[in-house]
């Protein structure tokens, strides 16, 4: 006879506290408050721990680096936020 299975089974998560949303929020505001203060993107990726090019990414994502093609980066998030929103 097979076992049925329980609604809400399945594999407990390993960081029940985990929140990608609050640690990438941190992570673009720490980005920010560095960059704001002149420091290059890898000192700042060193001050952080992350890779000068995730640094450069979440500061196009929070709209302070500026560049042909952060503009780009920039109109995209937006689209795709406002797609986001309709559904």
């Amino acid at each position: 006879m097979k076992k049925t299975r329980k609604p809400g089974g399945g594999r407990k998560k390993l960081k029940p506290e985990y929140d990608v949303g609050k640690n990438l929020k941190e992570q673009m505001e720490s980005a920010v408050a560095l960059y704001d203060s002149e420091m290059s993107l890898q000192a700042i990726g060193d001050a952080l721990a992350l890779n000068p090019i995730k640094v450069r990414k979440l500061l196009i994502t929070a709209g302070v680096y500026e560049s042909e093609v952060a503009e780009k980066v920039q109109a995209t998030f937006q689209e795709l936020l406002i797609e986001a929103r309709k559904c």
